[in-house]
């Protein structure tokens, strides 16, 4: 039997809808899909946003702009720029008097974008406005074109020279900037990367967290005339940006004790430093900038073969995993190939118990990258479990504070073979480890 939703004439869901209050409009939205795309053009059909009291903006702690990409297939997105905003020129008026109010040597381009209703351009107005944010979350359609956001950070804190009224967002400790999944074939339809846009949060006097993608530069330069001093930064979440770049983003942290990183690889963005190579040995000498202080250590990985592809393109290793240096590291997640090789014929490491800090607690192996066809632990589990046997025999000397071991992944546990499972479950009552 259909649904009355269904065979209900769309008039009349548009002569009841008409009546409904905006909050009742948007409950009925979330309820069905049918609903809402008859609900949405009455709901956004007018929008009316009063601020008659623009010294309320200093009462701001967080501010929280989210959303999705804007089409169903961002990879195939290179050739589109973000949807414009439709503003009235009286209002547009007003806030063009606030822009050439603050004093920034982009005030004409900042204007112009204004008035072509350009999102950045609105986004950067409004968080101009916020002195005393504390949190600050831009989500992947903010971030698709961040370019006047970056300027106004950069005029804010890099610039010595600047008489701008702009705030010195002395008081933001957490930002976080999603950007979207590099299209496919981007390099063909742009030269431009993101860095000058992000880089300059590290410029920030009271920045604790920072989770940021960077698009890896053809050559690194810090935004201001010296490298930032983020004293008080302890925690660091970075996409796409490879070895060597990473190492100049750890070398200014001092602090910092927590690291996440994504390794990506794919190969129409591939340059100088987008290579098919996981350079063991340069993440290393990238992460000895930190050994001092780095506590919480996490690796993803992940590569892409071309949209159209089966396979995934052929990755390969340079050195070997020795994270022994490391001797604050209390936690490591980190992916199966990056210790272990894909397969037990292309170890990476002579010892698993020497490679590791002596400080670990907890150690995590992933299967990342695992739909690689360089993978081949599934076809001899027997020779993984040895290599923990072999660490675990020991553990008291070469990681006395070990606590627990885990081996995880995103496919179900019964990819496993029950083997290995029944192994490490002996591993677990021999070694006294928790597995």
């Amino acid at each position: 039997m259909a649904s009355p939703t269904v065979i209900t004439p769309t008039e009349i869901w548009r002569m009841i809808f008409a009546f409904l209050s905006p909050s009742d409009l948007r409950a009925v939205g979330l309820t069905n899909r049918d609903l809402r795309t008859l609900a949405e053009p009455i709901l956004y059909a007018h929008i009316k946003w009063t601020w008659t009291r623009p010294e309320v903006a200093s009462f701001v702690h967080e501010l929280i702009l989210s959303g999705g990409t804007f089409d169903e297939q961002p990879w195939h997105n290179s050739k589109y720029k973000s949807p414009k905003l439709q503003v009235s020129e009286v209002v547009t008026d007003q806030l063009v008097e606030y822009v050439e109010s603050v004093h920034v040597p982009y005030t004409e381009e900042w204007v112009q974008e204004l008035r072509a209703g350009s999102m950045d351009a609105f986004a950067t107005l409004l968080l101009s406005q916020l002195p005393n944010l504390k949190y600050l979350h831009l989500g992947k359609n903010f971030t698709r074109e961040s370019r006047f956001i970056g300027m106004m950070i950069r005029s804010a804190l890099c610039d010595e020279s600047r008489d701008s009224h702009i705030s010195s967002f002395a008081y933001l400790q957490d930002v976080s900037a999603q950007c979207p999944d590099l299209a496919c074939y981007i390099r063909r339809y742009t030269d431009f990367r993101n860095t000058a846009d992000n880089l300059p949060f590290y410029y920030l006097p009271s920045i604790e967290r920072l989770s940021l993608s960077i698009d890896n530069p053809t050559t690194f330069n810090w935004t201001g005339k010296c490298p930032p001093n983020p004293l008080r930064l302890t925690s660091l979440d970075l996409t796409m940006v490879r070895e060597g770049h990473l190492g100049q983003l750890l070398s200014v942290t001092r602090g910092l004790r927590e690291l996440e990183c994504y390794w990506l690889y794919r190969p129409d963005i591939a340059d100088d430093f987008v290579t098919d190579t996981i350079d063991l040995d340069q993440i290393a000498t990238d992460l000895s900038h930190i050994q001092e202080t780095l506590t919480d250590l996490t690796i993803k990985a992940g590569s892409a073969g071309w949209p159209s592809g089966i396979y995934m393109p052929p990755l390969h290793f340079n050195g070997s995993f020795n994270f022994s240096a490391l001797h604050m590291l209390e936690r490591i997640k980190i992916p199966l190939p990056f210790v272990l090789g894909f397969s037990p014929s292309t170890s990476n490491t002579v010892h698993l118990g020497e490679a590791l800090p002596k400080s670990l607690e907890w150690l995590n192996i992933t299967d990342d990258i695992r739909f690689q066809e360089e993978w081949e632990w599934d076809r001899d589990t027997s020779h993984l479990v040895g290599v923990i046997r072999s660490w675990l025999q020991n553990w008291r000397v070469f990681t006395p504070r070990l606590r627990g071991f885990c081996l995880s992944g995103e496919d179900k546990i019964q990819d496993w073979q029950d083997e290995m499972l029944d192994g490490l479950e002996e591993l677990a009552l021999e070694f006294g480890v928790q597995i």
